[in-house]
């Protein structure tokens, strides 16, 4: 049975499945002619003739024999040329849906039950594709083919062929919703054990910490136990599903045998035509046994293959919604860089919004700073700046364009805790930057003040997620990796806080010095909870409960009342936290 909804993912690799199915086509052309020249043999033997004879049909066998190793070869070529389109294309295609999406789609998703979606399911679509697909035309052709053979040679033989190659591909169908919700359970609890595992090895050093790493062991070894159950279940129905079709198989060309002897006994069939009947119909039951062999071996990809035309189609709920322009104005000034403008977004899921009615404009080349207590929308507005998300209402514009649509490169994020790519210093920079030099590279580095990173050289290794790095070295290499990309939007999400005071001051003041290829200044917008080192931005914005509530310069919100003022004496110990 071939899934139509599956077959839309396959769309990359049409020409080599052709090619696949062509040449299975060839192999099993070659089986029935090697079939008819056995036959011929064996029939001559029995009549008696002359081994001269013989020689015609015992070519054809030795080059049936010969010929067919050199275009089996030629399958798996084409069978692995198969494989790596369709792999390459709908990982590229998750990839981009993923990317498209934004981390705010699937709010739910686990990492490793993604990550696994990526590997494991896409490499499930191989066999499915390489082979069970190809096998399913040459399975049908070939039957077609054999049976009107033997119909011709003997109507009754092949009728009786016929009912049976066509019963063998509807009787499992019997199992099939039962098989699909058992492989089903079987990949849930595959994905949900690859996601312990990959949370387990990303927080080993916080549940040793914890002394939690016993019930931590008990989790997997519950995750085990389901993947094993769910395995068992799937295959004691994959067993009967396979011990049937087997049956079936040896059935058929019993069938045949047994009915060309009775043909034979009442003088309706020529006795030597035994061999052909019986080698035919061995032939019109051979492509179903490799089509349940491929079945089997492609059943992990049908499984996830649902998952991945889900996470394509944008199932469940993406985080995307289309902005509202009614009210939005049709030009934006060429000198704000950033606009907010009454713009109301909420979570998938949540009940309430994170912002409503919010607006601010920022204005380019400056160094704008956005506080507030938690929980205010701080990551909100970076997330909406970055383009993570669409709001219900309002807009939300970055240099003129629609956040989600602002060109790649336009807006550079230094987070809190910096994602580091296993490698060098220097690889990690040239992420941004592929061709530039090393003196390009240590400048960069310096701006951002690690200095000593450049002392110990760019080839020094970051470890696995930055790990030899300390935080603060982490959060240097990603100021530098952003000032590398020349974007004119800088935003640092809590980018300094694994900083000290004088370090973060001074990082500020070089990134507000900091200027673009053309002269022009770039926009720094600064997420942060320490007040203190914010005394030299342009303006601070202060939000809470998803509205902007106060802004002004450091010293003139300080001298107020207001919630900045507060917050401030909160970090200075002039009243209590």
């Amino acid at each position: 049975m071939i899934h139509s909804r599956l077959i839309r993912l396959g769309r990359g690799a049409r020409q080599p499945l052709v090619v696949v199915t062509v040449l299975g086509l060839v192999l099993s052309a070659l089986a029935v002619i090697q079939a008819f020249a056995l036959a011929t043999v064996f029939s001559c033997i029995v009549a008696g003739t002359p081994i001269d004879a013989l020689a015609p049909a015992l070519v054809v066998v030795a080059v049936a024999l010969l010929v067919r190793p050199v275009f089996v070869a030629l399958r798996e070529l084409a069978v692995h040329s198969v494989a790596g389109a369709v792999t390459r294309s709908v990982r590229g295609r998750l990839l981009d849906a993923e990317a498209a999406a934004g981390p705010l789609a699937r709010p739910d998703a686990r990492t490793g039950t993604r990550q696994s979606l990526l590997t494991d399911g896409v490499d499930g679509l191989e066999p499915y594709f390489g082979r069970y697909v190809p096998q399913v035309v040459v399975t049908a052709v070939t039957v077609v083919a054999v049976v009107t053979i033997l119909i011709a040679l003997d109507p009754v033989v092949g009728l009786v062929t016929a009912i049976i190659a066509a019963t063998v591909p509807f009787v499992p169908r019997l199992w099939d919703r039962a098989l699909q919700a058992r492989g089903d359970d079987h990949w849930s609890a595959y994905s949900d054990m690859n996601a312990d595992v990959a949370d387990s090895l990303r927080g080993m050093e916080t549940l040793k910490l914890l002394g939690a790493t016993t019930d931590r062991r008990r989790t997997l070894t519950e995750s085990s136990a389901r993947l094993l159950h769910a395995t068992l279940g799937q295959l004691r129905l994959s067993l009967l599903e396979s011990g049937l079709t087997g049956f079936l198989l040896i059935a058929g060309p019993a069938a045949a045998l047994l009915a060309a002897v009775v043909r034979i006994a009442s003088g309706d069939l020529a006795a030597a035509s035994v061999f052909t009947v019986t080698l035919l119909a061995f032939e019109a039951f051979r492509p179903f046994r490799e089509l349940a062999n491929h079945w089997h071996a492609g059943y992990l990809g049908v499984s996830a293959g649902g998952r991945v035309l889900a996470a394509l189609d944008g199932e469940p709920g993406r985080a995307r919604s289309v902005q509202t322009t009614d009210d939005a104005p049709s030009v934006i000034p060429d000198d704000e860089a950033i606009v907010f403008d009454d713009v109301t977004f909420r979570y998938p899921g949540a009940e309430q919004a994170s912002l409503h009615g919010f607006d601010l404009r920022i204005a380019r080349g400056s160094v704008v700073a956005v506080v507030g207590p938690s929980g205010a929308g701080k990551s909100t507005l970076v997330n909406l700046v970055l383009g993570f998300g669409d709001p219900e209402e309002g807009r939300v514009s970055v240099l003129g364009h629609a956040a989600r649509d602002a060109a790649p490169g336009t807006v550079a994020l230094v987070s809190q805790d910096p994602v580091l790519f296993s490698g060098t210093i220097r690889e990690n920079l040239r992420l941004v930057a592929p061709g530039a030099s090393d003196d390009d590279l240590a400048a960069a580095l310096e701006r951002a003040h690690a200095a000593d990173l450049v002392a110990h050289g760019l080839d020094s290794p970051v470890g696995d997620g930055g790990a030899l790095l300390s935080g603060g070295e982490r959060q240097r290499v990603a100021i530098a990796r952003a000032l590398l990309m020349n974007a004119p939007i800088i935003v640092l999400d809590e980018a300094s806080s694994a900083l000290d005071a004088r370090a973060e001051r001074h990082v500020l003041g070089d990134l507000r010095a900091a200027t673009l290829p053309d002269g022009s200044g770039v926009t720094v917008l600064v997420i942060a909870h320490r007040l203190a080192a914010l005394r030299h931005v342009d303006e601070v914005i202060v939000v809470d409960d998803g509205r902007v509530v106060e802004r002004g310069g450091f010293d003139e919100l300080a001298a107020g009342d207001g919630l900045f003022a507060r917050l401030l004496d909160a970090q200075t110990d002039r009243v209590d936290a």
